[in-house]
């Protein structure tokens, strides 16, 4: 009786620890959640590029990965990623994988290095991936820099002109309309029109306006359909959709060829190349190569029936997979697509300067004959 009497107070004290253990590790797993969507949700491609790219040196010249990311952790400058080498530390001394422990972190880690990471894992060469997956962050990043760089002065320039305009509207114009109006002059239409639309009183029926535009369209940008439309529209938008389009189908080739090159199979690399695009229409065309492939069929005919692929890219694609070199293709594909991308970004750069020189010359030679028209008549009516 005794015996059993233990039996069940141990039975009953495991069952305890058991529970204890369960709701301590739903408590961490909730703190974990909480840490690490409320820490690092936006840490920076080049910061995770830079990370990649230590962690591949250290660990090439024979640090343990656990000591590297140690190393790490005290070198990084950036609290959230240092925060998470942290975390990324503990889990692989709980036992976990590296892959493992960065599938924590979705927000911060891309599938594609993701993959990477599991291909080293299973026989390959862990610096080797990280170099790979660093190389391909540092020329995506690259490419939307340049993308920015170029923008930036036509877009100041603008930003600075339609200020200007906005001020003449709001302030000068009024100002000349009483001196005009108090000498009886008819205002020719210019002035009516711009009066009209810097009066004071539908100044806050304009704003209230455009912020339900705003509201609407963010709004609608975050549904299926409205982002489904304006991925459509990026890419064929006058003279940035070209440009989005070589840069989506060089991303796309280069992250394919990547994981076919790695070994992954090629159902896995199609899952894997759409979770990382940012873009619907290419998202959709992956996942109808998918499906394709998984009936016995080859690339070439869902990629050709995508709007997003160029039919070069296409032939490109069909020659590689019947040669039995697809991932040599691909990269192909990716290093002639970087050249026509570098081309593209200097040729938006040098249209857009005079584009927008000769749009603000004509708006401001509007806001002027609005200024001035009334004057030259009130010239001729006392016949100075």
């Amino acid at each position: 009786m005794n015996g059993e009497h233990e039996k069940q107070e141990y039975s009953q004290q495991a069952h305890v620890q058991e529970a204890d253990k369960v709701h301590d590790a739903q408590s961490q797993a909730r703190s974990d959640s909480f840490r690490m969507s409320f820490k690092l949700k936006s840490i920076g491609v080049d910061a995770v590029a830079l990370f990649c790219r230590q962690l591949s040196t250290l660990v090439d010249v024979g640090i343990p990965l656990l000591k590297c990311l140690q190393i790490l952790q005290q070198r990084t400058n950036h609290p959230r990623l240092q925060a998470i080498i942290q975390d990324l530390s503990q889990y692989i001394e709980q036992g976990l994988s590296f892959s493992a422990s960065l599938e924590k972190f979705p927000n911060v880690f891309s599938p594609f290095f993701i993959n990477m990471t599991k291909i080293a894992e299973k026989g390959g060469s862990l610096d080797d991936s990280l170099k790979t997956v660093a190389d391909a962050m540092e020329k995506e990043e690259l490419m939307r820099q340049k993308v920015r760089d170029a923008s930036f002065y036509p877009m100041i320039t603008l930003g600075i002109g339609l200020f200007v305009v906005g001020i003449l509207i709001a302030v000068v114009i009024p100002m000349f309309s009483n001196l005009y109006a108090n000498q009886g002059i008819e205002l020719p239409w210019p002035t009516k029109f711009l009066m009209t639309i810097g009066n004071p009183q539908l100044i806050w029926m304009w704003l209230l306006l455009i912020g339900g535009v705003v509201l609407f369209l963010f709004a609608y940008a975050k549904s299926h359909g409205g982002d489904l439309f304006l991925d459509r529209y990026k890419l064929k938008i006058p003279v940035f959709g070209p440009l989005f389009t070589k840069m989506y189908v060089a991303r796309f080739s280069r992250n394919f060829g990547t994981l076919i090159r790695g070994g992954v199979p090629m159902l896995q690399a199609l899952d894997v190349v759409k979770d990382t695009s940012d873009n619907i229409v290419l998202k959709d065309a992956v996942d109808n190569a998918i499906h394709h492939v998984e009936r016995g069929g080859r690339l070439e005919q869902p990629l050709r029936e995508a709007d997003i692929f160029p039919d070069v890219v296409v032939d490109m694609i069909a020659i590689g997979e019947e040669a039995g070199k697809l991932d040599l293709m691909l990269f192909k594909i990716a290093d002639l697509y970087d050249g026509e991308i570098e081309r593209a970004i200097n040729t938006m750069a040098s249209s857009l300067q005079p584009i927008l020189i000769v749009v603000l010359g004509l708006l401001t030679a509007f806001v002027a004959a609005a200024m001035f028209w009334p004057y030259f008549n009130m010239v001729d009516l006392l016949g100075v």
